[in-house]
């Protein structure tokens, strides 16, 4: 425990300290307790980087397409685990296995990959979706919201095929079975 005259000479100190006062140094300041930035609330990448990265969001923009801003928030979610996950390898690929911190970034590694893989299926399921729902005929899509599930969408797909005496697409025809004597006795 500190004694009271310790604890005195902390607050007098205390008032003589006056911290950053420019801008930059109160920039640099506020990174101070940052180790990894792999927990920040935004993606941080290096001046260094910008370029790597800028490479990075154009592939998997050419690749992607996100079309609304569901789809961009999903995107944006997949180009930023993506681009963590590739700096928890470098950042491992620096420490020994046994060192503590390599088991931290094993934590961030999985819950990265969680969330990369999530958002790729769910922005998978939407595009699907909104092909799907292109294909309906003009009518059905104003009866179908565009988020419907993939099994409605199926499902009014196959109601409109059927009226219309066609057979749903999923469903493969094949030839009638003969019919032998002994399933009719």
């Amino acid at each position: 425990m500190s004694s009271e005259l310790q604890l005195e000479a902390n607050r007098a100190n205390a008032q003589l300290s006056t911290g950053p006062r420019t801008e930059v140094g109160k920039a640099h300041s506020a990174q101070n307790a940052r180790k990894h930035g792999l927990t920040a609330q935004q993606l941080l990448v290096k001046p260094e980087e910008r370029e790597e990265f800028e490479q990075c969001l154009a592939r998997y923009q050419t690749e992607i397409h996100p079309f609304g801003p569901i789809q961009q928030t999903l995107f944006d979610e997949l180009v930023t685990a993506a681009w963590n996950l590739q700096r928890v390898r470098v950042l491992q690929s620096q420490l020994d296995m046994l060192d503590p911190r390599y088991d931290r970034l094993a934590r961030h590694h999985t819950r990265m990959e969680r969330t990369f893989h999530r958002s790729l299926n769910e922005l998978k399921a939407l595009q699907t979706e909104a092909k799907l729902h292109a294909l309906l005929p003009h009518p059905a899509r104003h009866k179908t919201p565009f988020l419907a599930s993939s099994e409605r969408i199926e499902k009014a797909i196959a109601k409109r095929s059927q009226q219309r005496g066609q057979p749903h697409p999923r469903v493969a025809e094949f030839p009638p079975a003969p019919l032998s004597t002994a399933a009719i006795a």
